[in-house]
């Protein structure tokens, strides 16, 4: 067994000389040892590792978990894995509450979700003043649209957004998939991007349908969504996971079995192996204290043993674009700013940057130029923000499961509740058979995995299935990243 003799720096220590074996780098470190420990046995693997890795170039056609010097992943619905219709549910519940017994809308809104299930489905954009909702193209076209929950005649769709049903802040919003305007003006549109907002769109669509059949009726202009918005912050509001207010978080913490899937053996085993090759980060938009319940009832009461830095409330996308200061946190609370070059591979922080973070990644790797990953559901968030920088990515879309994938069977628990008649595939509306595979993808959203992402999969389940060394096709002219199979409208 080869031998090596390499110094150590460390701000705690003096400098001293160590000798690793290979056996002590590429075993797993046992569990006496500290994080620190097996910081620096890392830190030394990287620095002695002789084999080059792959460039991972965009436009190249295969993909490894195993050539990034870095990876960091998205918490919620991607190491954390919902039971998407329960949460659906809940939250629609918890906003459709708030509103009646709020504001006094009416109590239709207290329906049962599942009478308007149908309407749901990721990527939706609402016109705020007109009360429509909008399922647009990759190229910005409005492809199907309601009123309230009504659906719009294709005459209706011309006389309100013209003959090439273009509307122009669409336009401008696909270029960051920001719903606030950078002029500070007020939003005309809002997107429900992801599981945690979608509920909201029924809100808003009930509300409306009850406004038009009230004697008033129909209104020139609508001022539903601050309300909707207001009832959504309740529900997420910081301070209210320690405080058991707002609904969700009580719900959670009393009730984690009913919402969230423990993760398998298997995908234990994966991060682990992700971990012990390559530097990993947990970068969450949720609180500690939340993020601490979820992550233990995910992967056990060792879960912060996955992941080299934890950082919380991290505010993505501008944790990727902007230059906010990392913090310490004194129990759940922020406290003061950690100067950069103080930041700890170990730490667990609030807030921050990417750049900052890329840095401490050169730092403790002594690359210059490192190979980074992120993996995350969110598709503006986890997914485009990430690539704008560089980041090369992994998106999760739950969809393939609930849909259905080319040569594999896995199914999504929830997938009548992702499923919708009205708006159709989330991933195309396009009927010309003789365009399949991956060209035939036309909506807004399914299209983002294709520009901005490396691997599109159903869930972290998927991919542990193989070892990390495992070569995928990645998006690419002539590949598909669609794994472990192509959604199945794309081939009928």
């Amino acid at each position: 067994m080869p031998e090596w003799s390499i110094s150590v720096e460390s701000c705690e220590y003096q400098e001293a000389t160590y000798t690793f074996t290979a056996n002590m780098v590429l075993h797993t470190v046992n569990e006496e040892d500290t994080l620190r420990e097996k910081v620096m046995k890392k830190k030394y693997f990287c620095k002695n590792n002789k084999r080059k890795k792959q460039q991972p170039f965009p436009d190249n056609d295969t993909f490894k978990f195993s050539d990034y010097d870095c990876i960091g992943f998205d918490l919620d619905n991607t190491i954390c894995r919902y039971k998407v219709g329960e949460i659906l549910r809940l939250e629609y519940n918890l906003i459709a509450d708030y509103m009646v017994n709020r504001y006094g809308y009416e109590p239709e809104l207290l329906l049962p979700l599942d009478d308007d299930m149908d309407f749901l489905q990721k990527g939706l954009i609402m016109d705020i003043k007109r009360g429509n909702f909008l399922k647009c193209s990759d190229n910005g076209r409005i492809l199907r649209a309601t009123h309230g929950t009504r659906p719009m005649t294709r005459d209706e769709i011309h006389d309100t957004y013209g003959k090439d049903r273009i509307w122009e802040p669409v336009l401008e919003f696909m270029r960051t998939l920001s719903d606030h305007p950078v002029s500070g003006e007020v939003p005309v549109l809002r997107s429900f991007k992801d599981y945690f907002d979608m509920p909201a769109a029924v809100a808003c669509a009930r509300a409306i349908d009850a406004q038009d059949s009230s004697p008033e009726g129909p209104l020139e202009e609508y001022d539903i969504w601050p309300d909707v918005h207001v009832a959504m912050c309740n529900m997420y509001r910081r301070e209210h996971f320690r405080n058991d207010l707002g609904g969700f978080f009580p719900e959670m913490k009393t009730s984690p079995e009913k919402y969230i899937y423990e993760a398998s053996e298997k995908l234990k085993k994966w991060l682990k192996s992700i971990n012990e090759h390559t530097f990993t980060f947990l970068i969450s938009g949720s609180s500690i204290d939340y993020a601490s319940h979820c992550a233990r009832y995910v992967l056990g009461p060792d879960w912060r043993d996955y992941f080299d830095t934890m950082i919380c409330t991290a505010k993505k996308p501008g944790f990727f674009s902007m230059e906010r200061p990392f913090r310490f946190l004194v129990g759940a609370d922020d406290a003061e700013e950690v100067p950069a070059h103080k930041l700890r591979i170990d730490g667990t922080y609030s807030g921050g940057n990417w750049n900052d973070l890329l840095n401490l990644v050169k730092r403790e790797t002594c690359v210059e130029n490192p190979h980074c990953l992120y993996v995350g559901d969110h598709l503006a968030q986890d997914v485009m923000a990430p690539s704008l920088r560089g980041i090369d990515t992994v998106a999760i879309v739950e969809e393939l499961a609930a849909e259905g994938m080319i040569g594999d069977a896995m199914d999504h628990d929830s997938g009548c509740d992702l499923m919708s008649s009205f708006w159709g595939s989330f991933f195309t509306t396009e009927t010309d058979n003789s365009i399949l595979g991956v060209e035939r993808v036309n909506t807004l959203y399914a299209s983002l995995p294709l520009r901005h992402a490396r691997l599109a999969v159903p869930s972290l389940e998927a991919v542990a299935r193989n070892p990390i060394k495992h070569q995928y096709e990645a998006f690419s002219q002539d590949t598909s990243g669609f794994f472990p199979g192509d959604p199945v409208i794309l081939h009928f």
